[in-house]
């Protein structure tokens, strides 16, 4: 049997999760890694399609219009949609489970590149390429969020971690990107990559049901609040024995009563307006508002510095080398029960302002450039690998989908409004380096909002 070791969160939480897990023989074994690759892959998809923005733009700027300002809104909607889609996309996912979810990422995706091919304004590409494609990654986005917890228990946080390490590979195609607007111009890379990221489908047809869940029924479990029952949807729960299910809705699961229906809202109202969890969003929001303006901008700033548009596209290499690495390794230290998440994103934020803040120090040379990419890669995308964890840590897996969409929410405010807040102050003053001023300031402020989810943590299990 396995053992959980609490790091914080609601020993409830702890049980409930542990004990959906032991229904199932599926756990950190067998088919559990086969749905780890899929989500890994579709992770992959969703960073391919987010970070090559940053070359794609360029050949935006010198093949339709050459206002930075209005260009930057495309990949800002792109990488804002993906996640302010977060909530709506829990809701589909929970409703039609990860398979089917994934694969209408896919098929969404596919459509929107394809009607991209046919743009030849800005507008037609923000409706297209960020909003439509937005959408399709947001969805797909919030299955591979959720997936590696649904199928690992005592592997889970180096799951996680494996699992976001595809966004960062991601950041490998930079060249790809560069090569097919070289051979293909901007519309045929655009379609090109539609039909890359159609091959979400396929990895979301790998993600089955867990064994014996077609002829299962979920749990039923009791609230706190009025004897009310509730089910866990398919998409969120493990699923028990038939016999053990019927048995547990026929002694405790009667017709819901719309009172039951209003203390269950109110209940799970209450558990996503803890000021914790308040604050941990908060954090995450400043954490995209600095990531989404240095990774969209440092292309374009290292042409600006004097480097090659070759060289200025591998730094998203450097950048992805770093973050597969900090992906894994901050998945791999999470698993220690010593070790506080909360507190470890302290770090890893706090260390990429003081990153963002020194680069315009930098010599503006290619090799410096090329260092700062591996390092600020390295530090700021270790978060993506407590995303996951901590959506159950605050909320149990049950809520897992759910928490995850809400986290998705605001990363997605901060993409959203990252990348044209830095061109502002870029094109009003003239002066690139105040882009990372801006990231930095926010990544410091993004630590300080961890620090308090902590205390606050604390404050509210003593009370």
């Amino acid at each position: 049997m396995h053992q959980i070791k609490d790091k914080g969160h609601d020993g409830a939480n702890v049980q409930a999760d542990h004990i959906q897990m032991l229904f199932t023989r599926q756990v950190d074994q067998g088919y559990a890694w086969v749905a780890l690759a899929a989500s890994f892959s579709i992770h992959f998809t969703i960073g391919l399609m987010a970070y090559t923005f940053g070359v794609i733009n360029i050949s935006i700027m010198e093949e339709i219009e050459d206002d930075i300002t209005k260009t930057s809104w495309i990949g800002s909607t792109l990488f804002g949609t993906t996640c302010l889609s977060g909530p709506v996309a829990c809701m589909v996912h929970q409703r039609l489970g990860s398979r089917n979810t994934a694969m209408i990422g896919g098929v969404l995706m596919l459509i929107g590149m394809t009607l991209a091919y046919f743009c030849h304004t800005v507008f037609g590409l923000f409706i297209t390429y960020g909003l439509i494609t937005g959408v399709a990654l947001g969805i797909a986005a919030n299955v591979a969020g959720v997936v590696p917890g649904q199928y690992f228990l005592k592997r889970r946080p180096i799951a996680f971690g494996v699992s976001m390490a595809g966004s960062g590979a991601g950041l490998f195609t930079g060249p790809f990107a560069r090569y097919l607007l070289d051979q293909y111009h901007l519309h045929g890379t655009l379609l090109i990559m539609g039909g890359i990221g159609f091959n979400m489908c396929i990895a979301g047809a790998l993600l089955r049901p867990v064994r014996h869940q077609e002829t299962n029924k979920p749990i039923a479990s009791k609230t706190e609040e009025g004897g009310c029952s509730q089910q866990d949807s398919e998409a969120t729960t493990l699923m028990v024995p038939e016999e053990e299910a019927n048995s547990v809705q026929s002694s405790d699961v009667g017709s819901p009563k719309p009172i039951c229906k209003v203390s269950l809202l109110l209940t799970r109202l209450r558990i996503f307006i803890q000021l914790d969890f308040v604050m941990y969003n908060v954090s995450v929001l400043l954490w995209c508002l600095g990531a989404s303006s240095c990774i969209i901008h440092l292309p374009n700033y290292a042409e600006y510095k004097g480097s090659s548009p070759i060289q200025a596209a591998t730094l998203l290499t450097a950048a992805g080398a770093g973050s597969i690495f900090s992906r894994i390794f901050v998945g791999i230290i999470s698993s220690d029960p010593n070790i506080d998440d909360v507190m470890l994103q302290v770090g890893i934020t706090g260390v990429t302002g003081i990153l963002a803040l020194v680069f315009p120090l930098f010599p503006p040379s290619y090799n410096a450039q090329l260092v700062f990419s591996f390092l600020y890669g390295t530090y700021c995308h270790g978060v993506y690998s407590l995303l996951g964890p901590m959506a159950i840590h605050f909320h149990g897996l049950p809520n897992a989908s759910i928490s995850y969409g809400i986290l998705c929410f605001f990363i997605g405010v901060g993409q959203l409004l990252g990348p044209p807040i830095a061109s502002l102050l870029y094109k009003t003053s003239g002066i690139y380096e105040f882009t990372y001023i801006f990231s930095g300031v926010c990544s410091i402020l993004s630590s300080i909002s961890a620090a308090s989810t902590s205390v606050l943590r604390r404050r509210r299990r003593s009370d």
